[in-house]
């Protein structure tokens, strides 16, 4: 039986980290190329997921930099199984706003990154007719929110351009294009904000994700409530809402 082969952009997340345990669970024969800017914490990400019977490659590079060695190695090396895209930031909006080149940066890593890398890999998948594209977005991207609106427009982006995707790998029923849209995680992101009933843990968003991504499901919230929570915030008339400090 063929490995099943995953190459994972910011496999040094949480979510991803999470995820692919949950995947080499699955797939004892799993060959995973795992793609970050931090060596030190991308090997050791590996040195787990060997542990656990994955074979593991690591690529450190600066995602936001699209002249990268990831693009010639993947279009070498097809067929892939999985393509998941991963990284990002959370900033501290007040000083980010305040700086142009740090709103710049922000985007770069929340969207434009996103933006350049899904579309390598959907060239992939149309030359292999086959496979999965999932990225992880986030609800963040629902509604536009005083609180976070600088990364939520980044996440809607994303949301927009993987639709744009789908539709345009609809007649091949082999290429599964998947939005993941976790809620409020407890990851080292979020270190800085106090927790509430609303967190979830990255060991059952990474499941849960890795679950949706098996089943092909094009947008999936994570936990599944999250829909019904933002189904809620988006319903509310703008000018109650602009009352709220959400």
């Amino acid at each position: 039986m063929s490995p099943y082969r995953a190459a994972v952009f910011g496999a040094t997340s949480a979510i991803a980290q999470d995820l692919l345990r949950t995947l080499v669970a699955d797939h004892k024969q799993a060959d995973l190329l795992l793609i970050a800017r931090d060596a030190v914490k991308l090997e050791a990400v590996a040195a787990d997921l060997r542990t656990r019977g994955a074979t593991c490659h690591i690529i450190a590079t600066d995602l936001t930099d699209p002249a990268t060695e990831w693009k010639k190695l993947l279009e070498s090396s097809s067929p892939w199984n999985l393509f998941l895209l991963a990284h990002g930031s959370l900033p501290e909006q007040d000083e980010t706003l305040a700086d142009g080149s740090a709103v710049a940066r922000e985007i770069a890593v929340n969207f434009t990154s996103h933006a350049v890398i899904a579309a390598a890999c959907s060239e992939i998948l149309t030359r292999q007719a086959k496979g999965t594209l999932a990225v992880i977005g986030s609800v963040a991207g629902d509604r536009g929110r005083q609180s976070n609106f600088l990364y939520g427009s980044a996440k809607a982006g994303i949301d927009t351009f993987m639709a744009g995707l789908r539709h345009r790998h609809a007649a091949t029923k082999d290429i599964h294009i998947v939005l993941l849209k976790p809620g409020m995680t407890d990851t080292p992101m979020t270190a800085g904000i106090k927790k509430g009933p609303l967190f979830t843990s990255s060991a059952k968003v990474g499941a849960l994700g890795w679950q949706a991504i098996r089943k092909g499901k094009p947008v999936a919230y994570l936990p599944g409530w999250w829909r019904w929570v933002m189904c809620i915030i988006c319903s509310v008339p703008t000018p109650v809402f602009h009352r709220t400090r959400l």
